[in-house]
C-alpha cells in the first residue's frame, strides 16, 4: 500500500510520555505540571472560574491558538462542567497547523487520567487531518469544539464568531515566529468585543505591543514555574466596522427563538431539527408522506465518503468537513445504523485513473484521508477480486439513511407530524403561520428542507434546483458467495451485505420524472457491478427489489444552506451589479425574518446535510459558525440571484 505525504502531521520524538516536536524542538506540555500550568496561565489568566460561575448569558466562547494535544480544551471543559449553569453552552475554537495523528494523541493523553472522560470523546471524534473547519460535539451537545486545521491567521480570518476569552498558546515565539504575527493579532481584534480577555504564557515585547496596537489593554503578571512573567489583558476598544466587499452575503441579525418548524423529514430536515432540538428549541417536523425518509433519503444503504478533487476546492473542503462531522454524529448513534467498513474508489476508466494519479501527485491530502492501493491490495481489502487499482479511504463506510433519520428524530424536543403538506407560509407579527392540508401551525422560525418541493412555496420559488432520477437495486446473496467487505465505488457503488441483501446502484437520469422501477435500470446497475466486482456479480441473484429516488441538485452542485433572501429586494438593491460587477454597494441584504433553507444536497446528502443543519442552527442562534466564510458564501441561498444579476439575466 502506497501512502501519500504526511504533510499535515508533525514529526515527534518522545521523552517518556511527553511528545516533543522535531520541527519546533519544543515540548507539547510539562508532564509533571501540565494541568497546573494550563490552570495558572489560561484559566486563571482569563478569570474563568468566576466568569463561568456567574455567567449572565447562555453561551461562552473561548478561542485558542495551538490546539496541540487538546490539554487546554480538556481542562476548560472540566471546569465548565463543574461551574457553568446546566443549560449553558461552551464554544471552544482552536487552530492547529500540524495536527497530531490519532495514535499520538491517544498516547499523549494517557498522561492525564483525570481528564479521561473528555479525552475519550476527543479521541473518538478526532477529525481526519484535512484543511478547514471541523465541528465536534461533547457532553450531549453542551460543549462544542471547532477545530480549524491550517495557518492560524488565515483560519481566523475566515471565522465568524464573537469571542469572550483568548488562549494565546502554541510553541514559543522564538521557536514558532510564523504564528505570532500582526495578521493574527488583527484577527483577534476583529473577533473580540469590549472586555474580551486574553492570556498567554509569553511576555515577549513584540507580542504585547502587537496586542496593544489592535486594542487590547496588556499587562505583565507572574508566570508559571520558571517563567518569571506572562501577559494578560482585555479588549478595551469597540471592534471596528469593516466595510464588506460583498454585503449581499451578510447573514441576518440573529434573534431569540423558542420554537421552529422544519418542512421535510429527509436527511436535511431531520439533521436540522436535531441540531435545533439539542439547543433546547422545540421543533415540529412536517412531512407530507406517512413516514420520514421516504424519498431521496430512503435508500437501504448509502456510501459515506467524500470524492475528493485533485486540487483543493471549496466543494472538496466542505465535503471533507461534512464527512468528519457526520462521522462524529454517527459515533453517538446506534451501531446498526452505520458501519465504518472503509471504501475503495476504483479507477474503472483511464480518465478516473489519471484523476486519481493527479490527486496523489498533488499530495493535497495526508495518508489518514486517502491512500493508493494496487489491484491486488484492493482485492484483499474488499475480500473479492477488484478489476483495477483504487484509492482506499479507511474512515469511510456505509449508512442506512432511513435509520439515521429516525434516530435524529428520536429527541424529546422534536415532534414529527406526517401526512401533512404545507401549502403556504406567511410571516405574521413575530411568528410564521403555516397553512397545511390538515391544520395550521405556527413557530418563531421555519426551515425549508423539502428538496425539490421547496419551489412550491412563494418565498423559495426562485431557488434554482433540478431533480435527477436515481434507481438503486437490491439482490439477495447466496450462501458462500463472494461479497464485498467494504464499500466499493466505480461508476456506481455497492455496499457490504445487510441482512443477506446487497444494495448497489445508482442510475442517473436527468429530466426524467418517472417514479416507477424499471428493469432496464436494474440491468444498468448490474452491469456496473459486474465491471468493478466480477466475482460478486457472477454468483449474485438478479435484482428483485429496488427504490427510485430523486436527487435534488443545484446548477453548481453545492447545497443551498442559509437564510432565505427576499428576491425582489435583492434585485432592487443590487441592480448596479448588472452594469458593473465591481460596484461598491453598502446596502445590507434583506431576508425573510426567521426563514432558512437546506436543499440541493444531491447525492452527497449524508456528508452535507448534517453539517448543513449545524450551520443553520448556529446562524439562527448567533453562535460561532462551523465552516469558514468562503464556504458560507459558496452555500448562500442568495448566490444565484447575484450571479444572475451580474450576468444580466434578471
Amino acid at each position: 500500500m502506497t501512502n501519500q505525504s504526511s504533510m499535515f502531521h508533525p514529526r515527534l520524538r518522545w521523552d517518556s510520555a511527553t511528545p516533543i516536536s522535531d520541527h519546533f524542538d519544543d515540548m507539547y506540555f510539562n508532564i509533571d505540571q501540565g494541568i497546573a500550568e494550563t490552570t495558572h496561565v489560561f484559566i486563571n489568566g482569563n478569570g474563568l472560574q468566576q466568569r463561568f460561575s456567574s455567567l449572565e448569558f447562555s453561551r461562552f466562547c473561548i478561542a485558542e491558538t495551538g490546539f496541540g494535544t487538546g490539554l487546554n480544551f480538556l481542562v476548560a471543559r472540566q471546569l465548565w462542567l463543574e461551574k457553568a449553569p446546566p443549560q449553558a453552552q461552551l464554544h471552544f475554537i482552536s487552530v492547529e497547523k500540524f495536527p497530531l495523528r490519532r495514535a499520538d494523541l491517544t498516547k499523549a493523553l494517557t498522561a492525564w487520567p483525570e481528564l479521561k472522560d473528555g479525552a475519550d470523546q476527543l479521541i473518538e471524534n478526532y477529525p481526519i487531518a484535512s484543511d478547514g473547519f471541523h465541528r465536534l460535539s461533547f457532553d450531549d451537545g453542551s460543549i462544542k469544539l471547532t477545530l480549524m486545521l491550517g495557518d492560524a491567521a488565515e483560519c481566523y480570518s475566515l471565522l465568524e464568531a464573537e469571542v469572550d476569552a483568548w488562549f494565546l498558546d502554541g510553541f514559543a515565539p522564538s521557536k514558532n515566529p510564523d504564528m505570532w504575527n500582526p495578521a493574527l493579532f488583527e484577527q483577534m481584534g476583529r473577533l473580540s468585543k469590549q472586555n474580551t480577555s486574553f492570556a498567554t504564557f509569553t511576555a515577549a515585547g513584540f507580542v504585547r505591543r502587537g496586542l496593544s496596537e489592535v486594542g487590547f489593554a496588556v499587562k505583565k503578571v507572574p508566570g508559571f514555574g520558571r517563567k518569571r512573567e506572562m501577559a494578560v489583558g482585555y479588549f478595551q476598544s469597540q471592534p471596528e466596522a469593516i466595510p464588506l466587499s460583498q454585503p449581499w452575503y451578510s447573514p441576518p441579525i440573529p434573534t431569540h427563538i423558542d420554537s421552529a418548524i422544519v418542512i421535510g423529514a429527509g436527511i436535511a430536515g431531520c439533521s436540522t431539527a436535531y441540531a435545533l432540538a439539542r439547543r433546547g428549541i422545540r421543533v415540529t417536523v412536517l412531512e407530507r408522506h406517512s413516514e420520514p425518509a421516504t424519498e431521496g433519503s430512503g435508500n437501504r444503504q448509502g456510501a459515506l465518503y467524500a470524492k475528493l478533487p485533485a486540487e483543493s476546492t471549496k466543494q472538496g473542503s466542505f465535503h471533507q468537513s461534512g464527512l468528519n462531522y457526520t462521522i462524529s454524529l454517527l459515533n453517538q448513534a446506534p451501531t446498526a445504523i452505520w458501519n465504518r467498513s472503509g471504501l475503495l474508489l476504483v479507477a474503472h476508466t483511464n480518465k478516473e485513473a489519471k484523476r486519481q494519479q493527479l490527486l496523489l501527485d498533488n499530495q493535497t491530502y495526508p495518508e489518514s484521508v486517502i491512500a493508493a492501493v494496487s489491484q491486488d491490495e484492493a482485492s484483499e481489502l474488499a475480500g473479492t477480486n477488484i478489476s483495477a487499482p483504487a484509492l482506499w479511504m479507511e474512515q469511510a463506510g456505509w449508512v442506512s439513511p432511513r435509520d439515521l433519520c429516525k434516530h435524529l428524530l428520536d429527541h424529546p424536543n422534536i415532534r414529527l407530524v406526517t401526512d401533512t403538506t404545507v401549502r403556504s407560509i406567511e410571516h405574521v407579527g413575530d411568528h410564521w403561520q403555516l397553512d397545511t392540508n390538515n391544520s395550521n401551525y405556527s413557530a418563531d422560525a421555519v426551515v425549508i428542507a423539502s428538496a425539490s418541493e421547496s419551489i412550491h412555496l412563494s418565498q423559495s420559488s426562485h431557488i434554482p434546483i433540478k431533480k435527477i432520477r436515481g434507481q438503486v437495486s437490491t439482490s439477495k446473496t447466496t450462501k458462500g458467495a463472494k461479497v464485498p467487505k467494504c464499500v466499493v465505488c466505480g461508476e456506481g457503488y455497492v455496499s457490504p451485505p445487510l441482512e443477506d441483501k446487497l444494495c448497489y446502484g445508482a442510475s442517473f437520469k436527468l429530466r426524467d420524472q418517472e417514479t416507477s422501477i424499471r428493469d432496464s435500470e436494474h440491468a444498468e446497475n448490474f452491469d456496473r457491478l459486474t465491471q468493478i466486482l466480477p466475482e460478486v456479480a457472477e454468483n449474485l441473484a438478479p435484482p428483485n427489489e429496488g427504490k427510485v429516488g430523486f436527487r435534488c441538485a443545484t446548477p453548481d452542485y453545492m447545497p443551498i444552506i442559509g437564510a432565505v433572501p427576499v428576491h425582489e429586494s435583492f434585485c432592487r438593491d443590487y441592480r448596479k451589479l448588472s452594469k458593473d460587477a465591481k460596484s461598491s454597494i453598502n446596502t445590507p441584504p434583506t431576508h425573510f425574518p426567521g426563514l432558512y433553507i437546506s436543499v440541493g444536497h444531491g447525492s452527497k446528502g449524508l456528508i452535507t446535510a448534517p453539517l448543513g443543519g449545524e450551520i443553520i442552527a448556529s446562524q439562527i442562534l448567533g453562535e460561532p459558525l462551523p465552516v469558514g466564510k468562503e464556504i458560507l458564501d459558496a452555500l448562500n441561498p442568495a448566490r444565484f440571484i447575484i450571479k444572475n444579476l451580474i450576468k444580466g439575466t434578471i
